[in-house]
């Protein structure tokens, strides 16, 4: 028998596929559940609904990528932001899924508010992030700003990058979030 916290860890890496797959709307309780190896009731000692899954799922996603910027921050501000975009290569798969919080921009609208903000909390901490280390580059000099500060380098490497990612799953190849990625290290010259 499985412990209920492995079920529910399962349940969110399921449904994390899931989602940057098929977006929410694709995601039902019982095909989550026959995935999982659960029975559909099951679904229901673990998120109440559906938002309650959508929440777990972004909460998740914010710890991680809180980590992920924690255990960077010994490292140069070129090997943090080359890291930061292997997160994307690795967990989101240029050309196969979308961002797990882009996958709920779609379907905006229909979102409830709790949603929504847990989604804008995923953006914020991406946003936080990557200003502080273009802020790190720009004052150690690894990194050429164009006069441009670093929150706006940042809001522009992550709309570049969420765009890349549909374009890709568009093209179902990862060429344009590669281009993407030269374009961004070319304009703040990342040499390492």
């Amino acid at each position: 028998m499985k412990i209920a916290k492995d079920t529910r860890s399962e349940i969110l890496d399921v449904a994390m596929d899931m989602v940057q797959r098929l977006s929410i709307s694709g995601v039902s309780f019982q095909e989550l559940a026959n995935r999982v190896g659960i029975k559909k009731g099951s679904m229901y000692y673990h998120f109440e609904s559906k938002d309650d899954l959508s929440v777990a799922l972004m909460d998740r996603a914010c710890e991680d990528l809180k980590a992920s910027f924690a255990r960077g921050r010994e490292k140069s501000p070129s090997r943090r932001l080359r890291y930061f975009f292997s997160i994307y290569i690795r967990y989101i798969g240029p050309g196969h899924k979308i961002c797990p919080g882009g996958a709920f921009a779609a379907e905006w609208e229909s979102q409830s508010e709790q949603v929504q903000q847990s989604v804008r909390r995923v953006i914020s901490v991406q946003q936080k992030g990557v200003t502080e280390i273009i802020e790190a580059g720009l004052k150690q000099g690894e990194f050429t700003g164009h006069g441009q500060d670093a929150g706006a380098l940042a809001c522009w490497i992550l709309s570049s990058l969420q765009g890349a990612v549909l374009i890709s799953r568009v093209e179902e190849q990862a060429m344009s979030f590669d281009a993407c990625i030269k374009v961004i290290e070319s304009y703040l010259n990342i040499n390492e």
